[in-house]
């Protein structure tokens, strides 16, 4: 993953593009009679839930996708919009082996069959309206999805049937939605699957790079990647020498943040450095962004230069831990140092796997304007996982609400849940339900 600029002055327009309804509804999570899906109960259950949508995951055995084929006709009787849902290279045996994951199948790793056949199958079923590819940012590379593939793809699937959506599962930070996605996929794709928003402010934060009116300042970006390992003492730098002019005076300002949401804490570090010394750092445990102004009098009296060095540093070494922390905006007074913007004025110093990107000013010229769907999690442990408070469903109902309100405040097309317990008995399911309920009542729904 990586972080371009969380800071950025941004224009915020907070219409997205409405559906013709709402979608309202659960991904996965299916009920099965042994190896097939028991198609019948999951419609009984999607349809007390209030809901109008299903996203159906092809990640389980071969018969994933006949039964999607008698599930369609099914969910189109009871006004239930379906979309395919399939894993990436990442989530399957392909790149890990030792894992034994599965693949979507049968046409596995061949993703413009599938847009191909999927769109051949719409035809048939007109409310299978799109796919969605899992953890999609993650897998933007020169080996799986190139603009080019992606682009080949898109168009397989819309020379079949020109209706076709396809929606990138992506996570709303700027380290996935941000401007490299806005310069490169946002063009060639439908929309987004939103995954675990956070709150509010997180989406709000995002629309910018799906309607391309960002805008962003000098920047510098420091990344570790994933599925990479690291050793305590590693680090990642930019560095500049910069002239002491008013020793009384020194001080930096610049905005923070990193793409890191979890609450796993104790290993990677923000930190800015003066001459070698650490005089600020902060944890990339939990999403942060904000302003920092240093008071640099004592680190800088009686010098005429002093080192400044912006970057991470590793306190315990990691196994799987991608990060992508920003720096911008930055301010000197009593002090002559160049922005981020300015490369050539910085030094890269680094131990480990990190990368180090200073960036110029970018915007974007509000050329489009991509929907999103929201994707809270309604399944206890992915909860917990992902905030590191309990997954009862009182907070599990509390976040579905906030993306609800998203929807009625017309910044999100949509909410679907993460796997949401479909059983009988389900305090979740039941928490889910009444507010799908209270969503759609004064709402007329058109099934």
């Amino acid at each position: 993953m990586r972080t371009i600029g969380l800071f950025a002055a941004l224009t915020v327009t907070l219409a997205a593009p409405a559906a013709a309804q709402p979608y309202i509804g659960d991904y996965d999570a299916e009920l099965r009679d042994g190896e097939h899906v028991d198609n019948d109960l999951m419609l009984q259950r999607l349809q007390e839930l209030n809901a109008n949508t299903y996203m159906w995951l092809m990640w389980h055995n071969e018969n994933d996708w006949d039964d999607l084929h008698d599930f369609l006709p099914l969910a189109r009787e009871a006004g239930i919009t379906v979309w395919a849902y399939l894993v990436p290279p990442s989530e399957t045996s392909a790149l890990h082996p030792e894992r034994g994951f599965p693949y979507s199948e049968p046409f596995r790793l061949d993703y413009v069959r599938w847009a191909e056949e999927i769109a051949k199958l719409s035809l048939e079923y007109d409310n299978l309206v799109g796919y969605v590819i899992d953890d999609f940012w993650g897998n933007v590379n020169a080996r799986w999805f190139t603009p080019e593939y992606i682009q080949e793809m898109v168009d397989a699937g819309r020379a079949v049937n020109p209706e076709i959506k396809f929606y990138a599962l992506m996570y709303p930070t700027v380290g996935q939605i941000g401007p490299e996605f806005a310069m490169t996929i946002a063009p060639i794709i439908d929309g987004v699957v939103a995954a675990y928003p956070k709150d509010r402010q997180t989406v709000v934060s995002a629309l910018p790079y799906l309607n391309n009116t960002w805008e962003l300042p000098d920047r510098l970006t420091v990344s570790f990647p994933s599925w990479t390992p690291s050793k305590a003492g590693d680090f990642g730098f930019a560095k500049q020498t910069a002239r002491v002019t008013d020793a009384r005076r020194a001080r930096l300002r610049f905005r923070y943040a990193d793409d890191f949401g979890g609450a796993t804490a104790g290993y990677h570090f923000m930190q800015v450095r003066v001459n070698g010394n650490v005089v600020w750092e902060r944890d990339v445990a939990e999403h942060d962004e904000g302003s920092v102004t240093l008071e640099l009098a004592r680190h800088v009296r009686g010098r005429r230069q002093a080192e400044i060095a912006f970057g991470i540093a590793d306190r315990q070494g990691v196994g799987q831990f991608p990060v992508t922390v920003s720096f911008s905006a930055l301010r000197a007074d009593g002090l002559r140092l160049s922005d981020f913007g300015s490369a050539d004025a910085w030094r890269i110093h680094r131990k480990g796997r990190f990368e180090i990107e200073l960036q110029e000013g970018q915007r974007g010229d509000g050329s489009r304007d991509l929907p999103v769907i929201l994707m809270p999690s309604g399944q206890s442990g992915e909860y917990e996982n992902r905030w590191g408070e309990k997954g009862t469903p009182e907070n599990i109902a509390r976040r579905v609400k906030m993306c609800l309100g998203m929807v009625e405040d017309g910044i999100a097309e949509g909410v679907v849940t993460y796997c949401l317990n479909k059983r009988e008995g389900s305090e979740t399911f039941d928490a889910v339900k009444a507010l799908y309920a209270e969503f759609w009542s004064g709402r007329e729904r058109t099934d």
